[in-house]
C-alpha cells in the first residue's frame, strides 16, 4: 500500500472544499471530515452532491449531530479521526483545518501530526484527502506540508469579466490523466469536473492503494 493522498492548495472560498468532497466520495461511500468549516457550510455541500453514504464529522465547532474536538491537542484530534473510522472497512479521510493547526501548532508538530495521520488512516483502510489554503500559510509552510502527499492539485480563481474562472491544475504527474490544466464548472455548492480528471484521479488512488 502506497502513500497515494491528496492535497488539495486551493484559492480561497468553498470551492476548494467542495471539490476535494467530491473526490473523496467518489473514492469512497464512506467519509470522515475533519472539518474548520461553518456547519451550514459542511451541510450546504454534501447536500449539494446528493450524498447518500456514511458521514462523521469532526469539528471544533459545538454542534449537534457533529463529534466535538478539541483542536489545541494534537492527541486529542488523533483519537477523534481513529473514533470516527473505526466502524469503516476503508473509507476518505478528508482533513480542511491544517491551516488552523499550522496557526496553532505550527509547522514542525502538525508535520509530524500529518504524518502519522496519513500512516494511521491506511493501516484503518482508508486515504486522506487534505487541504491547504492558498495565503493561509507561509510559502515554507505550503512547500512542507506538500512533501508527505502522492498527489497535489492546484485550484487557481481568476476574476473576469463574466465573473470567477476556476482553474484545476495537475501538479503530480498522472498517467490516467492527459492534460495538466482544467477548467472546472460551479453550480451553487456543487464543485464538478471533466470526467476525465475525476475517473482518472479515482482510477489512479485506487490502484496505488490496492
Amino acid at each position: 500500500m502506497t502513500n497515494a493522498d491528496v492535497l488539495l492548495i486551493s484559492d480561497p472560498g468553498y470551492e476548494g472544499v467542495s471539490l476535494l468532497f467530491n473526490l473523496a466520495s467518489q473514492y469512497s461511500s464512506n467519509i470522515v471530515w475533519i472539518a474548520a468549516e461553518p456547519p451550514a457550510i459542511i451541510e450546504s455541500i454534501v447536500s449539494a452532491y446528493e450524498f447518500k453514504g456514511r458521514l462523521n464529522v469532526v469539528t471544533p465547532k459545538q454542534w449537534r449531530g457533529y463529534n466535538f474536538v478539541n483542536i489545541m491537542n494534537l492527541n486529542e484530534v488523533s483519537i477523534a479521526i481513529s473514533k470516527a473510522g473505526e466502524e469503516f472497512k476503508e473509507f476518505s479521510l478528508i482533513i480542511t483545518l491544517i491551516p488552523e493547526l499550522l496557526l496553532i501548532h505550527g509547522l514542525e508538530k502538525t508535520y509530524l501530526f500529518m504524518l502519522n495521520t496519513i500512516w494511521k488512516i491506511h493501516n484503518q483502510g482508508g486515504i486522506t484527502f487534505a487541504l491547504l489554503t492558498k495565503g493561509a500559510q507561509s510559502v515554507r509552510d505550503e512547500i512542507m506540508m506538500e512533501r508527505p502527499f502522492a498527489c497535489v492539485l492546484r485550484l487557481n480563481k481568476t476574476l473576469a469579466d463574466s465573473g470567477w474562472i476556476r482553474k484545476l491544475v495537475i501538479e503530480t504527474p498522472i498517467s490516467t490523466i492527459s492534460q495538466e490544466i482544467y477548467e472546472i464548472q460551479v453550480s451553487g455548492f456543487r464543485v464538478d469536473m471533466p470526467e476525465e480528471i475525476k475517473e482518472g484521479l479515482i482510477q489512479a488512488l485506487k490502484v496505488r492503494n490496492h
